[in-house]
């Protein structure tokens, strides 16, 4: 039987140095605020900054000698401390994408963010799904599989630090791409690319006094309209905030400013895939049911990625202003 040794923390410090590359930081440190940055819950015993999955498994390995718990803290999701005698995984330099482009594949590591696969998928004319999508096959449209469909292997931790590659032929791997299972720490996986499609984004701002009749349009238009389309509206920023037709400033959780009289003005967006003539032909259907001319529009092809990188300089430009 094996039993845990509790270790004090200085004692449990000295360990996890001699073991491991990364940092460690503890409550005592200046810079123990930045390391548990974003971490709800109690303080923990430590962090680990991991420089690597072997500091990641060396950690859950001496935590489970010495009666320890670990809670790592993975890009894009919340990261709660519930217990005393718990060991801060921070996996932010885990964020290595690898991209096999004659396979089709992506390796990613845990601390990497979607932008960063959909940014290193691009040169090869690639992209990653996520969540599920439609392209219009040969004969007819047809559905993506769902992004989690596409994971071909975790690369996982035990709770005694053995590292384990789970793929489709063992027991865990449907628990694992479910998000669920207790086989370890995911800590990688490789996932599926394809061959990126073309993809027509479309933006169209309205001014206040047109706004309620683009709103109406769009609604029409969108309950109606077919093919492999999304599309969304929001009220923006007041026509004369645009003095170059251009909303790249713009941050679509700030509150958003009016015209004099109180009415806000209409942004619409409309992403398409496929054929350009047959997009450019759904969008004159939805600027003929509005009627209106937009004071601003930009229309042409795109990717992903643009569109993730264009999201992101939307939201530091609006930072930039406040701080400004």
């Amino acid at each position: 039987m094996i039993t845990a040794s509790l270790l004090s923390t200085t004692d449990l410090l000295v360990a996890l140095r001699a073991s491991i590359r990364g940092d460690l930081v503890t409550p005592a440190e200046p810079s123990f605020p930045a390391a548990t940055f974003g971490v709800g819950g109690r303080a923990p015993e430590l962090v680990v900054v991991a420089a690597d999955v072997t500091d990641v498994a060396r950690t859950i390995a001496l935590a489970g000698r010495t009666g320890r718990r670990v809670v790592a803290q993975v890009t894009g999701r919340p990261t709660v401390v519930t217990a005393a005698r718990t060991i801060l995984i921070v996996t932010r330099l885990l964020a290595t994408v690898r991209v096999d482009a004659d396979r089709q594949l992506a390796t990613v590591g845990i601390g990497a963010s979607w932008r960063q696969v959909l940014d290193a998928a691009e040169p090869f004319g690639l992209t990653a799904l996520s969540g599920a999508a439609t392209v219009p096959p040969a004969h007819r449209p047809g559905p993506y599989p769902f992004a989690a469909d596409r994971i071909r292997s975790f690369e996982v931790v035990t709770a005694t630090g053995e590292r384990r590659r789970v793929d489709a032929n063992e027991p865990d791997f449907a628990a694992l791409r479910r998000g669920q299972g207790t086989v370890g720490l995911v800590v990688g996986m490789t996932l599926e690319l394809v061959r990126h499609p073309l993809l027509v984004a479309a933006e169209l701002i309205f001014a206040a006094a047109d706004a309620p009749a683009a709103l109406a349009g769009w609604r029409q238009w969108a309950a109606t309209v077919s093919g492999p389309v999304v599309t969304a509206s929001r009220p923006g920023p007041a026509a004369q905030d645009h003095p170059d037709h251009d909303n790249h400033g713009a941050d679509d959780n700030q509150p958003h400013r009016q015209d004099t009289d109180g009415r806000s003005s209409l942004t619409i967006r409309v992403g398409q895939l496929g054929d350009p003539d047959r997009a450019g032909r759904r969008l004159a259907a939805l600027e003929e049911l509005i009627g209106a001319a937009p004071v601003a529009r930009r229309v042409g092809p795109t990717t992903m990625a643009a569109l993730v990188r264009g999201s992101a300089t939307r939201r530091a430009g609006s930072l930039a202003g406040r701080g400004a």
